[in-house]
């Protein structure tokens, strides 16, 4: 039944209705039916059940009125039982939006990335569909015009001389903003291991371009910063130094796909590294850092430091990975690829079966002249690759608008965390839980 839309105080029934809008009363006319659009739902109805009633209503709405916030007016109401957005269905033809081919052909992503599928679909998943439905809807697609800034082994963003060519799959040049190199000290942080492109990859590989494959938030900006070289190594202070410049720089997240060996374990060995993720946060800038992959019961830095979030990896199944170290200071675990950890909660893990990586369409490094210039899908395992997931997530959220005007870093991880997938009983092995990054950008999910 179609019913016009009210407000959470006037109900009726019956084929027509007064609607009333800040404007005056408008004639009574016959309830059009809804027409889906790009996004998850109709843009012009919510679906509503009164308590005490057995029919579902299909409820129009006014011209401006959004459906998020018609959704969440209605479930403040105490005389409503469920109210929810008019979610569109499609044929299972294909493997649908985006069109990236993966190994397999046309639209079929799916195939490789299983980490960016719904929970419903893959264990391990994130719902990388959901989170782009929603900043579609919301008007943003793929977290547009947000900064996240990658330090790592540089990214293959450019050409240079006869040596380095630009990753075909990666968003356009002019999309790259602010790049350094804090290795080779000039402008041009172009990636001699593969690592970095791979994570940036992850973080925002052109999307729906029919070539390679998906990145989570699409839309965004990358700042390419090189803080370790072609064997993947650098120092504290290169990383302080990157920190430092990517907050100067305007960065809105900062990736840290780096950590350092067990036996820096205290802010006070690495003092410059931890003040700098300080007042990167206390600017407003969101620090995102692996947790480390040395299967240890304590995360390692610079993940530990306070106001980073500590992201551990989690496989396909979505248990903890083997590798990933865990404990106290754990905020959340994202998908890193490989085998699943024993000793966890979680029913669904399988220690002894295979689990796949993180396939990315990135560089393919390795010995030769040509060493630079090769590119195809790439498979990487690692809390480095986790921690990618979030940072682009956080971006998502940031693009979402979902928290208002209180987007500070804590308001950030706070979303994040609410919205993960716990695993009941087992914070030490998965903090929070596994990231969401549909429900963690969906308008009507509302957080404590």
């Amino acid at each position: 039944m179609h019913t016009p839309w009210l407000g959470p105080s006037m109900r009726a029934s019956g084929a027509f209705f007064l609607v009333l809008l800040a404007g005056g009363l408008l004639a009574p006319s016959p309830a059009p039916a809804a027409t889906p659009g790009s996004g998850s739902y109709a843009p012009d109805e919510v679906l509503v059940r009164y308590r005490g009633e057995p029919a579902e209503h299909e409820l129009k709405l006014p011209a401006g009125t959004a459906v998020p916030d018609a959704v969440r007016t209605l479930r403040h109401d105490p005389r409503v039982a469920y109210a929810n957005p008019d979610y569109v269905v499609t044929a299972a033809a294909s493997c649908g939006f985006p069109n990236d081919p993966g190994h397999r052909g046309p639209d079929c992503w799916r195939d490789d990335q299983w980490n960016f599928l719904p929970a419903t679909s893959v264990p391990g998943g994130v719902d990388g569909v959901g989170a782009w439905n929603n900043l579609a809807d919301d008007g943003d697609p793929g977290a547009h015009g947000i900064t996240v800034a990658v330090l790592d082994t540089g990214v293959a963003y450019r050409d240079k001389g006869s040596r380095f060519r630009r990753d075909p799959d990666l968003p356009p040049r002019r999309r790259f903003v602010h790049p350094a190199d804090f290795v080779g000290h000039d402008r041009v942080p172009l990636d001699e291991d593969g690592h970095g492109t791979h994570v940036a990859s992850t973080i925002a590989q052109r999307t729906n371009n029919r070539r390679g494959l998906t990145g989570l938030a699409y839309g965004v900006k990358l700042m390419p910063i090189r803080v370790l070289n072609r064997h993947e190594k650098g120092t504290g202070s290169n990383v302080a130094h990157g920190i430092r410049y990517a907050t100067k720089h305007g960065a809105d997240v900062i990736n840290l796909s780096l950590e350092f060996k067990p036996r820096v374990a205290q802010c006070a060995q690495v003092v410059s590294v931890c003040k700098a993720i300080d007042r990167a946060v206390n600017r407003g800038v969101v620090v995102v850092a692996a947790a480390g992959n040395h299967s240890r019961t304590q995360v390692a830095l610079p993940a530990a430091a306070p106001g980073a979030i500590a992201v551990g990896a989690s496989t396909y199944r979505g248990c903890l990975a083997d590798y990933s170290d865990r404990g106290d200071g754990l905020d959340l675990v994202a998908p890193g690829g490989g085998s699943d950890a024993g000793g966890t909660l979680n029913q669904r893990c399988d220690p002894v079966a295979v689990g796949p990586g993180i396939r990315q369409f990135s560089l393919e490094s390795g010995p030769g002249p040509d060493s630079f210039r090769r590119f195809g899908i790439v498979g990487l395992e690692g809390t480095s690759m986790a921690a990618a997931h979030v940072s682009a997530a956080a971006a998502l959220v940031l693009g979402a608008g979902v928290l208002g005007s209180d987007d500070q870093p804590s308001e950030v991880e706070s979303r994040l965390k609410c919205t993960a997938r716990p695993v009941p009983g087992d914070h030490f092995h998965y903090g929070a839980g596994l990231l969401d990054a549909g429900q963690a950008t969906s308008p009507t999910v509302l957080c404590p």
